[in-house]
């Protein structure tokens, strides 16, 4: 019995050696300081793991880790080069003028919508007439050219 008790003495002694730690003692002289916002914080992670958002969180970083393992030098080239090339078109349109070029498409195509909300489909006499209009033979002549060179800029023949 006594050697019982010098064993649980002697094991006891190496516990609160392990727990009396320059590190154990410094945060237990802060943990009055910071009880509060301790007991906040730990109220809101039970909030987090009772509705599930914690577990969700475990599992994207683990996919997110599981891809960063699967991802190779290549692949990463890959995708830069294309987000490069991506930057690189973006920035020939802007140079262009195709956003004012697709506004004004917009702009036009939204009023001819107006114009046309409630009116019968144009006759053929009427369509005939309308060649007679500049702005029309303008519009188709654009029209015409582009489906022109179409083929060309898509590689067909």
């Amino acid at each position: 019995m006594v050697s019982n008790l010098a064993e649980k003495a002697v094991k006891a002694s190496e516990i609160a050696d392990g727990i009396i730690q320059p590190e154990t003692i410094e945060l237990l002289t802060i943990l009055p300081e910071v009880s509060k916002s301790l007991q906040t914080t730990l109220l809101e992670l039970k909030k987090i793991e009772e509705s599930g958002t914690l577990q969700t969180l475990v599992q994207l970083a683990e996919f997110i880790g599981s891809t960063k393992q699967s991802i190779t030098g290549t692949m990463i080239s890959d995708m830069v080069e294309k987000a490069i090339k991506g930057i690189e078109i973006a920035d020939t349109l802007v140079q262009k003028g195709s956003i004012d070029i697709a506004e004004g498409a917009v702009s036009a195509f939204d009023k001819a919508k107006l114009n046309r909300l409630g009116k019968e489909p144009l006759t053929t006499m009427k369509l005939t007439l309308s060649l007679f209009d500049r702005d029309v033979r303008e519009g188709l002549s654009l029209i015409l050219d582009f489906l022109k060179f179409l083929p060309k800029e898509l590689g067909e023949k």
